[in-house]
């Protein structure tokens, strides 16, 4: 999708209001979109040729230090993801991330080891709950729910409710 069409299924994830203004109101009043809105335009501009990666990377730069949220530019972002409280989330750079995620704050999603360089996949729909780390080259299936401080290291199947450390299977809805 476009960045417009991406920044606005972010948009429509926090609010489902359809007043012109809720675009302004949310980037000025709500720490998830603006986090959002300056990912998504960092990554947009790094892949538009050098001098837009010289921008996109000071874009980056401000929107961790604004609300200390590291998003890879290399990470491949669904559209309508939703950080309800981005402090403290890291998306490492070859993260896959499907459509309608939604992540809360202190989650880490990267790979297992600095020589390894894979990273994972999380599917369509999945929540992932405060603290939680997903390490390597593992696949989060579609509706899964990640419990709080789980530590995910293995691949976890679609609809499926995990937690604890490591993590395993709670619940198979």
């Amino acid at each position: 999708m476009s960045l417009g069409g991406a920044i606005r299924a972010d948009l429509a994830r926090i609010t489902d209001s359809r007043k012109p203004y809720t675009p302004l109101v949310k980037w000025l009043f709500t720490p998830a979109f603006k986090t959002m809105v300056l990912a998504r335009l960092a990554a947009w501009l790094a892949k538009q040729g050098k001098p837009g990666k010289g921008l996109g990377r000071l874009v980056w730069r401000w929107n961790v230090a604004s609300s200390a949220c590291y998003i890879s530019f290399d990470a491949e972002i669904g559209d309508g993801l939703l950080l309800p409280h981005p402090t403290g989330i890291v998306i490492g750079d070859e993260v896959r991330i499907g459509e309608g995620v939604t992540i809360y704050q202190n989650v880490t999603l990267g790979r297992a080891d600095a020589g390894q360089s894979s990273y994972p996949v999380i599917g369509d729909g999945v929540t992932i709950y405060a603290g939680a780390v997903i390490i390597g080259p593992v696949t989060v299936g579609a509706g899964a729910v990640v419990a709080a401080n789980a530590v995910v290291n293995r691949d976890v199947p679609p609809g499926s409710v995990v937690g604890g450390v490591p993590a395993k299977v709670l619940v198979r809805r």
